[in-house]
């Protein structure tokens, strides 16, 4: 027999087929508005495959996700069995029946450098990494593993980047021996051939590998069909006149062991046993009893997304928004044991006696219904088993359950949650009028966020992820609200500034969940508006290149050589100020104290008057004579500040039209309305429902339920 997927000309979604081997016998499996793929027997009959049943985009681009599911050799009983936010896939049978996959993940972490190998057992359980989830890690994309016969080894290709075209890259030979972070562990034995490292390079490259034996390997190359022997050498067996793809010999195998079961479908929740918090990579400096709570985040898929970049989600940050699902206690030998909702992404930060954060975790974790998961410590190396000794303190009772945070939105909005914390404490002296050093901590809105979210990141207030830089597993209290300036501001030693236990609590929350800035999915590619730079910029080389240089781009220093990804550029300040324009530092700064604004652009002494530059004409009619120390602008009549204003109005203008998230009567936009229509979540109940009530029942759809779960009236958070 020969299982795979086809998708039909003419037709939308591919669908898993089955034929024999003679050719004849063929039927479809599967069926639905949905894309099943990459198929492979089981060895108790059933199928495995990733599909898009999953109902969430990748978050990072604008396509659907495939997660992995098994189903009955007749494709009936299909049961999803990954929780990831974006894509498992490539999945392969291991010759001790587990699987073999590759994962892609970022937990507020690189998007293009994680794409590692992984196993579980057919049900589900025991998901855990086979190789490259560290941050010392020099590749990329791992995929199309497969064992080799008579080894403990796999073959996979090694591609750059996200991977190239049709996954391209190098044939590697993997072995995880050594754990699953030695970069010696693997091996290339494809020869030597240059691959764009780019989206549509690499044809040149290697595809699809499938090992006959230890040194003798099938894979795909453009059109041809090749042999490699394990030591660089290359035959050619076929050529066509099209892209050969997934070569693999029609032959009997051995069927694998079949692992049994051990998933309880029965139960919504499974149990996780931490034996020692204080124990693992990179905790050096935290000391034995030091943790005494772990705080449950989960990170949730979207429903739709429109972009390669953060979009509104933050400023070149998080991708995704996280959920607080409560706090956990540590025992005093560092040892936690407590249940969690199955078939989701959790993660953790593990908190002090005081609740301060220690260390993040920035890769996710997920348990089947029923099952039971342990881990030594906490990023420890996989190779390492917990410490020899007597019962774990946690295991001597109940697993705990998650206790809520009192006060705290489970989905933090930092407009909704912590602009009213700023506005309480800080406005005195950091209003758009008085706008100490500079920094503006209003909720006035400019393009793409608030004044204050802006000024945070410019500042380097908080500690955020970097989003296409960052690789994760820092040292203790070097990432997150242990590393951020902004708990120091607000702890009652900057400027008496002291905010109550529950409001820093909210601010450290905020940070330690990705600092983003909407609360809902809604928010992304709705509501944001363009200064017309190329007008700004007629002002702005009339009356500021002498002092800031030739462009926009130079105004003020920027705290960032790279530009941002969303084309946000991270100056000290943010330019326009779209809720009162006549409030936008690019007015106020230059702008006569006497006059309402800053006066700090002035002329210098020995330099060109402000408006005059060497060789250029005399100053547009309006503008005022002025003397070298003076404001450029003397007062708001200069007609230079009268066009610029114009300029962010007409900003203002679209944005109000657009209607932000943060803005009153804003709508989620179409597309995001189709897709839960889709998914079967937008009903007439929550016809008009706004974008967080809209949220909150997408993923709720998601959770596992099992009928006596629902009988009992448990959601599982």
């Amino acid at each position: 027999r020969v299982v795979f997927s086809y998708r039909k000309g003419g037709t939308k979604h591919y669908h898993l087929y089955e034929i024999g081997s003679d050719g004849s016998g063929l039927r479809q499996l599967t069926d639905g508005p949905y894309d099943d793929i990459e198929p492979t027997y089981l060895p108790d009959g059933g199928i495995l495959f990733p599909s898009t049943r999953c109902n969430r985009f990748v978050a990072c681009w604008y396509t659907p996700v495939a997660l992995l599911h098994r189903a009955d050799a007749d494709g009936r009983n299909i049961q999803i069995l990954t929780a990831n936010v974006v894509h498992d896939n490539t999945p392969a049978v291991l010759p001790d029946g587990r699987i073999l996959y590759t994962r892609w993940e970022y937990v507020d972490r690189a998007p293009q450098k994680y794409h590692g190998l992984w196993t579980m057992n057919p049900d589900g359980t025991g998901q855990m990494v086979y190789f490259g989830n560290s941050s010392d890690n020099p590749w990329v994309l791992m995929i199309d593993a497969r064992p080799i016969p008579g080894t403990d080894e796999v073959v996979a290709i090694f591609s750059p980047r996200h991977g190239n075209r049709e996954h391209a890259g190098h044939v590697t030979i993997v072995s995880a021996n050594a754990g699953p972070d030695s970069a010696a562990a693997a091996r290339q034995i494809s020869p030597p051939v240059k691959i764009a490292n780019g989206w549509m390079g690499g044809e040149k490259g290697y595809r699809d590998p499938w090992p006959l034996s230890a040194g003798c390997f099938l894979a795909a190359r453009s059109r041809s069909l090749v042999v490699l022997d394990g030591r660089g050498a290359e035959y050619e067996l076929y050529r066509g006149d099209e892209m050969v793809h997934e070569p693999r010999p029609l032959r009997p195998r051995r069927r694998e062991p079949v692992i049994p079961p051990k998933a309880d479908w029965r139960r919504d929740v499974g149990r996780l046993v931490l034996a020692d918090a204080a124990r693992g990579r990179n905790m050096a400096d935290v000391g034995p009893g030091e943790i005494r709570r772990l705080l449950v985040l989960e990170q949730l898929p979207k429903p739709v997304n429109f972009s390669g970049v953060q979009q509104a989600m933050s400023m070149d940050g998080a991708f995704t928004l996280k959920r607080i699902l409560g706090t956990v206690p540590v025992e005093a030998d560092g040892s936690a044991y407590f249940e969690v909702p199955a078939l989701r992404s959790i993660h953790f930060v593990a908190l002090d006696g005081n609740g301060r954060a220690v260390k993040r975790m920035q890769s996710f974790l997920t348990v089947m219904p029923g099952e039971a998961l342990g881990c030594a410590g906490c990023h420890e190396r996989r190779e390492h088993s917990a410490a020899a000794g007597g019962n774990l303190l946690a295991t001597r009772r109940p697993p705990s359950r998650i206790e809520p945070v009192a006060g705290a939105p489970d989905v933090i909005d930092y407009p909704r949650d912590v602009q009213p914390i700023l506005e309480r404490h800080c406005l005195r002296c950091h209003s758009a009028e008085k706008a100490a050093g500079r920094v503006v901590l209003t909720g006035d809105r400019n393009e793409w966020f608030s004044m204050s979210f802006y000024a945070l990141f410019a500042r380097g207030q908080v500690s955020d992820s970097w989003g296409y830089a960052e690789d994760g597993n820092h040292a203790a209290r070097t990432f997150g609200s242990p590393a951020s300036k902004l708990m120091r501001k607000i702890d009652g030693t900057h400027h008496d500034v002291k905010l109550s236990a529950g409001e820093q609590r909210l601010v450290q929350l905020w940070i330690d969940t990705g600092a983003t800035y909407p609360g809902t999915y809604a928010a992304l590619n709705s509501g944001t508006a363009s200064v017309d730079v190329k007008a700004a910029g007629r002002v702005f080389a009339r009356r500021c290149a002498g002092c800031h240089g030739k462009g926009l781009a130079s105004l003020g220093a920027v705290v960032a050589k790279r530009q941002s990804h969303q084309n946000v550029p991270r100056r000290r300040l943010a330019l326009y100020n779209l809720t009162r324009p006549e409030k936008s530092p690019i007015l106020l700064a230059p702008l006569a104290k006497g006059a309402g604004g800053w006066g700090v652009c002035v002329g210098k002494p020995g330099s060109v008057p402000p408006g005059r530059r060497p060789g250029a004409p005399a100053a547009p009619a309006g503008l005022a004579a002025a003397d070298d120390a003076a404001p450029v602008f003397r007062d708001t009549r200069d007609a230079d500040y009268r066009a610029m204003l114009g300029i962010i109005r007409a900003a203002a203008g679209q944005l109000s039209r657009n209607k932000r998230f943060d803005m009153p009567g804003f709508r989620p936009n179409e597309h995001y309305l189709r897709e839960l229509r889709r998914y079967g979540v937008l009903d007439e109940a929550l016809r008009g429902a706004d974008g967080y009530r809209l949220d909150r029942a997408y993923w709720r759809s998601l959770w596992y339920r099992p009928a006596a779960a629902q009988t009992a009236g448990r959601e599982g958070e």
